[in-house]
């Protein structure tokens, strides 16, 4: 396989989709796992966010082990954690095997989005390496569509475990191709030290416009985790349909994503500013997520607002991501970055016991309140950012030093 060949970047990026899915993959089983272990739905929310637990904990530490190993190396040994990881879900006995498999699966992951990335930028350049992650940025909405395809095709049955042998198959094939991928020199750690690390993640934990933005990402993954892994159920219970065709339901309409973020890439370079672009796209999304909550509301217009829905998350998503450049610090954008990552992981944590314990409740109104709330604060909050960016670059180019 030749470097950066497109051959060698969908190798890559199948390790991308195997990770986005492991958390979809079980919603659709919330049944099938209650009954056969005795979890209540109410809780059910913790072991789909027990997987970003590992996440939240390992995201700095992942980019040592990527450099010292090398790219190529995390991703097999990555590959082989989640296929022993689906295994464990195949065979588990009791709860407690099938939780230890989530954190395992989840220590697999976070090294998939930290050598996925770097391997990428190490074996491409130029519009090839634009391209390249441009297609890496839509692995989220691909990888959860199939996760919740596979989920839901085995869901409320007696093969539902089965779900893990498609899904450890997929990794297996994700790591066979990685065999096949060139290798690429790991990086001098002298250069990077962990020190630096934390003392350049520390820099970013004090700077307001990067704190801003990043609480706004924080509630944007939220409301978007948040609603995703609720509409399965919801959606089942309020138009009387299995749980297996809602989730295709879901699955289909989540590729919209991809269409919301591409717009974006389209709409930026024409000069609007990200803060109205945002602002805009929040207001949509407040509207389509209240709609695909709406109880009254038929099969096919709930169709319709789900679409509509996951194009403007999507949107919202890169829009968001397009200002991460912007307010980061020169030199810093890896701490940045890593910033990002943990507020995605911790809202993957917190979100799901939330949402799916209101779902246990019937009640659909409390989801419209947090969608309210959390598009407004998250709007505000970009706008606080994107000020703070303004004043500041309007102070470097006023100052005796700027002339």
């Amino acid at each position: 396989m030749k470097l950066g060949s497109w051959i060698s970047i969908f190798g890559i990026y199948l390790f991308g989709v195997c990770g986005a899915s492991t958390v979809s993959k079980i919603i659709p089983l919330s049944g099938d796992i209650g009954t056969s272990f005795g979890l209540a739905p109410a809780n059910f929310g913790w072991l789909v966010s027990l997987i970003a637990l590992p996440a939240a904990l390992f995201a700095i530490p992942s980019g040592l082990v990527v450099d010292r190993l090398g790219a190529r190396l995390v991703l097999l040994l990555a590959a082989a954690g989640g296929v022993l990881a689906n295994l464990i879900y195949y065979t588990a006995p009791s709860l407690a095997f099938i939780q230890l498999a989530r954190l395992l699966e989840g220590f697999a992951v976070v090294h998939v989005y930290t050598a996925g990335p770097a391997m990428l930028m190490a074996s491409t350049d130029g519009n090839k390496r634009t391209r390249a992650m441009t297609l890496w940025s839509t692995y989220a909405p691909v990888g959860t569509a199939i996760g919740l395809a596979m989920g839901g095709y085995f869901a409320e049955g007696d093969g539902w475990r089965n779900t893990f042998l498609l899904h450890g198959l997929l990794f297996a094939v994700a790591g066979a191709l990685g065999f096949l991928q060139p290798k690429v020199a790991p990086v001098n750690l002298q250069s990077v030290s962990i020190g630096q690390r934390l003392r350049d993640l520390g820099a970013a934990f004090l700077s307001p416009k990067l704190v801003l933005l990043t609480l706004a990402f924080f509630l944007l993954i939220s409301m978007g985790l948040g609603a995703n892994v609720t509409f399965p159920t919801h959606l089942a219970a309020v138009h009387n349909i299995s749980v297996q065709a809602s989730s295709n339901m879901v699955a289909g309409t989540t590729l919209a994503m991809v269409l919301g973020s591409l717009g974006v890439g389209l709409i930026l370079p024409t000069g609007i500013r990200p803060p109205v672009l945002l602002t805009v796209i929040a207001a949509c999304s407040f509207a389509a997520g209240a709609l695909c909550f709406y109880p009254e509301v038929s099969l096919g217009g709930r169709s319709v607002a789900l679409f509509a829905w996951f194009v403007f998350t999507g949107a919202c998503m890169a829009a968001m991501l397009a200002m991460l450049p912007m307010v980061a610090e020169a030199g810093r954008q890896g701490s940045a970055a890593a910033l990002i990552n943990f507020a995605g992981a911790a809202a993957t944590f917190l979100n799901p016991p939330l949402w799916l314990a209101i779902s246990a409740t019937g009640e659909w109104t409390p989801f419209v309140g947090l969608m309210a709330i959390g598009w407004a604060l998250a709007a505000i909050l970009v706008w606080a950012s994107a000020l703070m960016l303004y004043r500041s670059k309007a102070g470097t180019e006023g100052s005796p030093s700027a002339g």
